[in-house]
């Protein structure tokens, strides 16, 4: 488990962590996104080389969950339009929400709530960005809790690990200038 905490927590959410901490909010969402692509790449069935939309979206509606109280419950459709949209473009459209298969998002920093309104703007949504990078931190947790409980899951995961993105971090040297 450690190496799992090691590629994931440290390395994913050590990146959005500082990105969050320099005011770097468009980098923290868009490192989201892309963790998120890098969970469901982990979690794809075994038969499969490349991750797609259907690996995202599964993997969005296994583990990501809004608290009960919030307007807006994730769907996966919805998360993969923002993240196609953030991702090819930079911006907020992307092909499906131009198709009208899901919600456009906006985004406000500093927030731990997500705005909806079903009735006035039904295609609309506003991430709390701080609530949304929670909420993709705890669906990490039940995936890493399903990693530990599933053997089959567990080794998909580990024959695939070595595949993702990690700079590992080198210690600092202290010098010693005293002659």
């Amino acid at each position: 488990m450690d190496l799992y905490k090691a590629v994931i927590i440290d390395c994913i959410v050590n990146d959005i962590d500082v990105c969050l901490k320099n005011n770097g909010h468009t980098g923290a969402v868009l490192l989201t996104y892309c963790g998120i692509d890098a969970m469901s790449f982990l979690s794809m069935p075994p038969s499969k080389t490349k991750v797609n939309r259907h690996d995202f979206i599964a993997w969005v509606e296994k583990y990501m969950r809004a608290d009960s109280g919030q307007p807006y419950q994730y769907r996966g459709i919805d998360l993969y339009g923002a993240r196609c949209g953030i991702v090819h473009n930079y911006g907020v459209e992307s092909d499906l929400n131009k198709k009208g298969l899901c919600k456009i998002f906006a985004y406000k920093p500093n927030c731990l709530a997500h705005f909806y309104d079903a009735i006035k703007h039904p295609e609309m949504v506003v991430l709390g960005i701080e609530l949304f990078i929670r909420d993709f931190y705890d669906a990490v947790e039940r995936f890493l809790a399903d990693i530990e409980k599933y053997d089959e899951l567990r080794q998909r995961v580990e024959r695939r690990l070595p595949y993702l993105f990690r700079i590992r971090k080198v210690a600092s040297k202290t010098s010693d200038n005293t002659g």
